[in-house]
């Protein structure tokens, strides 16, 4: 099923083969690089104590806990933003930028970001020249190709009206002043979803289920 094309990609000089279509086969390979990173409890070792006796009994280390697999995050609490047609916005640390509309979402990697399970460009994109430099979802989920970011959510820019009456903080960033989604918070527009948390960016169609987490660490696509 092909997916729609995003309205955001008058914004975003995009790979015509990328933004709002799902990657050939292997970018729908087992998902990438978590975005919330595996966390595990302190085991518990046995005491070493020189009246310890073979019969004493010793401590069973405890099981090894793990974050469960991401999901698109549910309208509940979400602000919606659906009467703005579109929406900019970025991380709390200014790292990465997201744009959502009635047709889709999407979010650039941050810089530095783990791409080792990222499908190259010749996947993605064959024979555009370009990079592999985020990943989206609307009827499906995939990565797109682009020749750069032309727009960001600059509090002085374009398609951050949801944000101005919210007094939400901004960052600055690589000299830009950035709308920010923060910690905690969720926006809606149609059909879609995105949240923010300290792990990085969840973002999704609530309609379907499908979506993607972005980080440092790097994709998880939610399929």
């Amino acid at each position: 099923m092909r997916a729609r094309v995003l309205l955001v990609v008058a914004v975003f000089v995009l790979s015509g083969c990328a933004i709002g279509q799902p990657a050939p086969a292997p970018s729908k390979s087992p998902a990438s690089t978590s975005a919330a990173p595996t966390t595990s409890a302190p085991v518990d070792s046995p005491s070493a104590s020189p009246s310890a006796t073979p019969t004493s009994p010793k401590p069973t280390p405890s099981p090894v806990k793990t974050t469960a697999k991401p999901v698109v995050p549910s309208a509940a609490g979400a602000l919606n933003v659906t009467k703005y047609g579109q929406a900019h916005f970025a991380s709390p640390t200014g790292r990465i930028w997201c744009a959502m509309d009635e047709d889709g979402v999407l979010c650039h990697f941050p810089k530095g970001m783990n791409m080792t399970k990222v499908p190259k460009s010749d996947v993605v994109c064959p024979g555009e020249g370009l990079d592999v430099t985020g990943v989206n979802a609307s009827d499906e989920v995939g990565y797109f190709c682009s020749g750069g970011v032309e727009s960001l959510p600059q509090t002085n820019g374009e398609y951050v009206d949801w944000w101005k009456p919210t007094k939400w903080a901004s960052v600055k960033y690589d000299g830009w002043t950035l709308a920010t989604l923060p910690y905690g918070k969720k926006l809606k527009l149609g059909d879609f979803l995105c949240a923010s948390a300290s792990t990085g960016i969840i973002c999704g169609n609530g309609a379907t289920g499908q979506g993607f987490a972005v980080a440092l660490a790097g994709v998880t696509l939610i399929e």
